[in-house]
């Protein structure tokens, strides 16, 4: 019904808007320059020791801390893994002609080339791309500087949106998956990358991450 597909949102606004609702919110703490000492989940709650000294204490703990989740380790939960041997390079273009608000996937054999579209600033179009490459080649394409990177970008884009610069410093993260074979435990919840990691292919990465949190909610308020 010439809905959009999806929504493309820049992380430093979606971080933004997180950090003002959890500002705007009734008993959330939010934590910053300290590490979690020690969890105790016990048959009635959770106690969690900060290295700063504090103590914090709920019914329930829920572990998003990522795709290497000491969480998770801790509460000795298995994970099922394995690596695709590829890096996703990730960045930010400026372009001549406008993305129409399409967003692209490219497939190559070395690996799929997404052209994500953002909105236009002051000075022009601008889309964010995840480049996946051969881990043996992704030094290489590092290595380059922006103005041979921005070409290779856009050859391997055909040129449809015409003269490419970069906007961004190039990121690049190794590319894996890794499911936990359970994602609950004593007074233990996993969501998000702590719980499942899927490859960056269609960016539902985030999505699911999303889902499990409405999801938890859902629960604990039927629960209770």
């Amino acid at each position: 019904d010439d809905e959009p597909l999806g929504y493309m949102n820049e992380n430093r606004h979606l971080r933004g808007a997180l950090h003002a609702r959890a500002d705007a919110g009734k008993n959330v703490w939010l934590l910053w320059k300290s590490r979690v000492a020690r969890t105790d989940r016990g048959d009635h709650g959770v106690v969690v020791a900060l290295e700063d000294g504090r103590k914090l204490s709920a019914p329930l703990l829920v572990a998003a801390d990522g795709r290497n989740s000491k969480t998770r380790e801790a509460a000795g939960i298995n994970v099922a893994r394995w690596k695709y041997d590829h890096q996703a390079i990730v960045s930010v273009l400026r372009h001549e002609r406008p993305h129409e608000h399409v967003a692209y996937e490219i497939f190559y054999p070395t690996g799929p080339f997404a052209l994500l579209p953002m909105n236009d600033d002051k000075l022009g179009h601008r889309s964010a791309i995840v480049w996946s490459v051969p881990q043996d080649d992704a030094a290489g394409w590092l290595s380059l500087n922006d103005e041979d990177f921005a070409a290779e970008a856009e050859a391997a884009m055909g040129g449809f949106l015409g003269k490419i610069e970069m906007l961004a410093p190039r990121s690049s993260y190794p590319l894996g998956f890794h499911h936990a074979a359970q994602i609950t435990a004593k007074r233990l919840a996993l969501v998000g990358d702590a719980a499942h990691a899927i490859h960056p292919i269609a960016g539902h990465g985030l999505n699911l991450g999303f889902r499990d949190a409405a999801a938890l909610a859902q629960v604990l308020v039927e629960g209770a």
